[in-house]
């Protein structure tokens, strides 16, 4: 029974105590083998859905199923408002993962209409809080199924999509959670996207940036498209891994792994050159019922998934898959049998819920950091459509799609509060001649980002290189800022020709990131403030820095 979840209320509203209750019980009744599992259209997905609709509905507030299957919450005078500002993220996860992926966003945007509802505060603007299903790829390949749906671009291709372990399509599963697929084949929305006045998302961040920054929550500029390959087969000819030589091989593991390497080998120069890119074979088999030690594999599959938040990027490496597959059929003999790619088109978050969420972030104390989304979102879909969309990230340890995901509850905390000051708060008007620096700043890199680069490569000499290539591209892209890219290309450069050949310590590199990085964020925070004298103060107090350093270090260039 999930009904647990309705209980007597106290006097009191504690957030993080309410919070912490939800995210235990709902771990506790989807717990696998390790960690928890909620499969895309399951039972499991449905029980959870209900049991948050019996928790809403002993708090007084509306909850009701749409026809996706998603369960849907407002304040009861606000669960007819013809326009909304709608709040929400998805309940499943990726198999035996963590249970704040998802669950975060939902349960946020759910405690602020507990919390309006009890303290009788009013929205500035009606809020639904939708909790949508089957948002994760692991189940079927697609990703984002529910929010698609809604919006009428779920593909025939998707929905012909098989289940992992079952076999059976999406098709059939949404429909046996009890949508009418009429409508979803015809590709016709379930949703009017024009009662949709803005779409907010609050998320676990996935990545490693809130925890260096030492930040609990972050604003999100935009998130990652990718295309992927579910499975892509390579064949060969089976052979005795002795009696074949080199020659005569048709090896189908080294013609995949020579793709992959050709993908990495990419990936780094490209990363080195500025851009965005993440690049994943996160499966890879042969036949167990064939394969053995002193075996040559007549065939192996994996999977590949390419994110970045530059479209014209994807297509790059895109085509370079594709030219790559015909040249290593060609050298090696083998056969690649790519299946079909799943697309899906970055998206950008709205500059003006930006600077509105930047005001919320003040408004209860903490500094508003604008940071991307490596990870794909439902935001993504809905900003897709044309619909204003907004994130907040909270800060979470060992990443996501795992057991350890450490998000703490008091952060948890934090990110809710902001989304509740944003949500109870009208737009504050700003002058489009201020709206200069990081939450309406044009695509580009930002200063942070070099040392991004520096944690991607593994902080060590080749990184603090590809960071000075990176910069001095960045200060030629972007004139506004080419200053500053010139003084953190000066100073990773030679760093890196200082130290080349050396055997150093961690440390070494441990303490000239973390330094690096506050002169970054020194140069950020300037180049936000639509005062130039600012820029010039944090241009001359890095460049004193430089000075420095270097006259206390005699001849040379050592920084």
């Amino acid at each position: 029974m999930m009904d647990a979840a309705v209980r007597e209320r106290p006097a009191c509203f504690d957030i993080t105590a309410t919070a912490a209750r939800l995210f235990s019980e709902i771990a506790t009744r989807t717990a696998d083998v390790e960690g928890v599992s909620r499969p895309a259209f399951s039972d499991i997905e449905t029980a959870t859905l209900q049991f948050l609709i019996d928790f809403a509905r002993s708090e007084g507030l509306a909850a009701e199923w749409d026809a996706g299957r998603n369960a849907v919450f407002a304040l009861p005078e606000h669960a007819k408002a013809e326009r909304y500002i709608l709040v929400g993220s998805h309940v499943d996860s990726v198999p035996r993962g963590g249970n704040f992926d998802g669950l975060a966003g939902v349960l946020s945007g759910l405690l602020c209409l507990v919390r309006a509802n009890r303290e009788g505060t009013r929205f500035s603007e009606p809020v639904h809080v939708i909790a949508m299903r089957g948002e994760e790829s692991a189940w079927f390949g697609p990703c984002y199924i529910a929010s698609k749906a809604l919006l009428g671009v779920l593909s025939e291709t998707e929905l012909s999509a098989l289940h992992k372990k079952d076999g059976r399509t999406l098709d059939e599963h949404m429909e046996a959670s009890g949508i009418d697929m009429s409508p979803v084949r015809r590709g016709r929305p379930l949703l009017d996207r024009r009662a949709v006045k803005a779409y907010l998302e609050v998320h676990i961040e996935q990545g490693p940036v809130l925890i260096e920054r030492n930040l609990p929550a972050a604003i999100v500029s935009g998130i990652r498209g990718n295309f992927r390959y579910k499975k892509i087969s390579c064949f060969g000819e089976a052979g005795h891994s002795g009696a074949v030589p080199l020659a005569y091989r048709h090896d189908p593991v080294l013609a995949m792994a020579e793709l992959l390497n050709v993908l990495d080998v990419a990936w780094h120069d490209f990363v080195a050159k500025g851009h965005d890119l993440v690049v994943t074979s996160g499966m890879v088999s042969t036949d167990q019922q064939k394969h053995a030690l002193s075996r040559i594999p007549d065939s192996v599959e994996f999977s590949l998934d390419i994110r970045s938040q530059d479209r014209a990027m994807l297509e790059t490496m895109h085509a370079l898959i594709l030219k790559q597959v015909a040249r290593i059929e060609q050298e090696r003999a083998v056969r690649f049998d790519l299946g079909n790619a799943l697309w899906t088109s970055p998206a950008h978050c709205d500059t003006s819920l930006i600077e509105r969420l930047a005001h919320a972030f003040g408004a209860v104390g903490a500094q508003p950091a604008l940071i991307p989304s490596g990870g794909g979102h439902d935001a993504a879909v809905f900003s897709e459509a044309g619909i204003p969309s907004g994130m907040i990230f909270i800060r979470n340890r060992n990443g996501s799609h795992n057991p350890q995901e450490a998000m703490e509850i008091n952060d948890f905390a934090i990110a809710t509060a902001i989304l509740h000051q944003f949500l109870t708060n009208s737009p504050t008007p700003r002058n489009p001649a201020e709206t200069t620096g990081q939450t309406a700043k044009e695509p580009g890199l930002m200063f942070t980002d070099i040392t991004d680069i520096i944690r991607q490569k593994g902080n060590a000499v080749r990184a603090y290189r590809a960071a000075a290539s990176a910069a001095r591209e960045a200060a030629v892209a972007d004139p506004r800022r080419a200053v500053g890219f010139f003084m953190l290309a000066f100073i990773t450069q030679n760093f890196a020709d200082l130290h080349y050949g050396e055997a150093l310590h961690a440390a070494v590199f441990d303490d000239e990131l973390a330094r690096l990085q506050k002169l970054a964020e020194t140069l950020d925070a300037a180049y936000d403030n639509p005062d130039i004298e600012e820029w010039v103060k944090a241009i001359s107090a890095v460049a004193a820095n430089i000075s420095r350093d270097q006259i206390s270090q005699g001849p040379g260039l050592k920084y």
